[in-house]
C-alpha cells in the first residue's frame, strides 16, 4: 500500500472503470423488485413479502455503490458535460427513491394493511424503474454515442424516433472521400469514444481541429501528408493487446482496408472539407 501512494498510484483510475460492470447489479435487483411486487398483488402472503424486502435491501447496497463508482468514473472527464450531467442525475435519483422504497417497504411489513404507505411505495417503485430506464438510456449514450440505438436502423424509421445522422456524414461540406469512406469507419469504431458525448484521453474525431490537435498526449494526431508520424495511424497498427491501440482489445478493430483507406485518406491530406477554389 505505502509503495502504491509512493509512486503516486491513482486509485479513480483503478476503482472507475468498475461501475461498467457493477451497474448491472441495481438494474437487476431492482427490475425483479418490480416482478416480485407484482407477482404479491395476486399471492399476498409473508413469505413473498420478505422476498421483495430482502431483494429492496440488496438493491440499496448496489445501487449507492453503484453511485460511488460512478462519479469516481466521471472525475476522470472523458465525457461531454452536459449528457454526464443528466445520466448522474438520474442514477442519483433512482439510488434515492429505491432507497425510499426500502423504507417504505420495511414498513408495510409489520402492517400490510396501511393502503397508504402501500400506494405510495408502489407508486416510487413504479418511478424508480422508469427512471432506471432513462439513466441506463444515459448511460449508453456516454459509452456508445447517442446515434447507438438506431444505427441499425433504416434512416427513415430512426428518424421517427427523432435521430439524426452525424454532422459530419449530414454536412454537404464534407467531401466525398471523407462521407463515403472515412467517416463511416470512425462512426461505426471510433466515434463512439472519442466523439461527442464522450472524449477518450480528451480525444475527439468527429471534430477537424479536434481531431488534428490530438488528445491528452499533447502530439498532432492527425498530420496531413503524414501518415506514418500521425500517433492515429500507429494506434490503429499497434497490436491488439498494446496498452496504446486503437480500438483498444475487445473493440471492433478496423480491417486491414480501413486501416489503408485512413492511410490514404491522411496521406491525400486529411480534408474534412471541400478542397479550395
Amino acid at each position: 500500500m505505502d509503495l502504491l501512494v509512493a509512486t503516486g498510484f491513482d486509485w479513480v483510475s483503478l476503482l472507475g472503470p468498475f461501475h461498467v460492470v457493477m451497474l448491472h447489479y441495481p438494474i437487476g435487483f431492482l427490475t425483479l423488485a418490480g416482478l416480485l411486487e407484482a407477482w404479491t398483488v395476486r399471492n399476498p402472503g409473508a413469505a413473498p413479502r420478505r422476498a421483495v424486502g430482502f431483494t429492496l435491501g440488496v438493491n440499496v447496497l448496489a445501487v449507492w455503490l453503484v453511485v460511488g463508482l460512478g462519479l469516481l468514473r466521471a472525475a476522470r472527464g472523458e465525457f461531454q458535460p452536459e449528457v454526464l450531467s443528466l445520466h448522474r442525475l438520474f442514477g442519483i435519483l433512482v439510488a434515492v427513491l429505491s432507497t425510499l422504497c426500502w423504507w417504505l417497504h420495511r414498513g408495510l411489513c409489520p402492517e400490510p394493511e396501511r393502503t397508504g404507505i402501500r400506494r405510495a411505495y408502489r407508486i416510487l417503485l413504479g418511478v424508480s424503474l422508469a427512471l432506471l430506464v432513462v439513466a441506463g438510456h444515459q448511460g449508453g449514450t456516454l459509452t456508445h454515442g447517442s446515434r447507438f440505438l438506431f444505427a441499425g436502423m433504416p434512416q427513415a424509421l430512426a428518424g421517427l424516433f427523432g435521430a439524426t445522422p452525424s454532422p459530419a456524414a449530414a454536412s454537404g461540406t464534407v467531401p466525398d472521400v471523407f462521407r463515403e469512406s472515412i467517416w463511416p469507419i470512425f462512426e461505426r469504431k471510433c466515434v463512439q469514444c472519442h466523439g461527442p458525448e464522450k472524449q477518450k484521453s480528451r480525444y475527439r474525431l468527429d471534430d477537424r481541429e479536434a481531431a488534428l490537435r490530438g488528445g491528452a498526449s499533447g502530439k498532432p494526431a492527425i498530420v496531413p501528408g503524414e501518415p506514418m508520424t500521425s500517433r492515429l495511424v500507429q494506434a490503429l497498427l499497434l497490436p491488439a493487446d498494446h496498452d496504446e491501440a486503437m480500438p483498444p482489445e475487445g473493440k471492433d478493430r478496423l480491417t486491414d482496408s480501413e486501416v489503408m483507406a485512413v492511410i490514404r485518406w491522411i496521406q491525400g491530406g486529411a480534408s474534412f472539407g471541400p478542397p479550395r477554389r
